[in-house]
C-alpha cells in the first residue's frame, strides 16, 4: 500500500510579543492543525509574559499577495 502525503503552501504573519512581525511560507498537511498550533503556543507565551510586559505574540494567514508584499517591503 503506497500512501501519498498531500501538502499545500500557507502563508503566514507571526508576530513576537513585542510587536515585530515576519511573513513566513510554510508547507504542510494540515493547515488547520497547524495554524491552531501556532496560535496555542503564541498563546502560551503572551501568557507567560511577566506583568506589564507587552502581550502581542500571534500568528495570522495571510494570502500569498499579501506575503509577497510583505517580502518586497522587506518584511522577512
Amino acid at each position: 500500500m503506497s500512501e501519498t502525503l498531500i501538502t499545500r503552501d500557507i502563508y503566514m504573519r507571526h508576530t513576537a510579543t513585542d510587536g515585530a512581525s515576519y511573513v513566513a511560507e510554510h508547507r504542510v498537511w494540515d493547515a488547520d492543525r497547524f495554524i491552531a498550533a501556532h496560535k496555542k503556543a503564541a498563546a502560551d507565551v503572551n501568557a507567560k509574559q511577566e506583568a506589564g510586559k507587552p502581550r502581542k505574540a500571534g500568528v495570522e494567514q495571510i494570502t500569498e499577495e499579501q506575503y509577497r508584499a510583505a517580502k518586497a517591503a522587506g518584511k522577512h
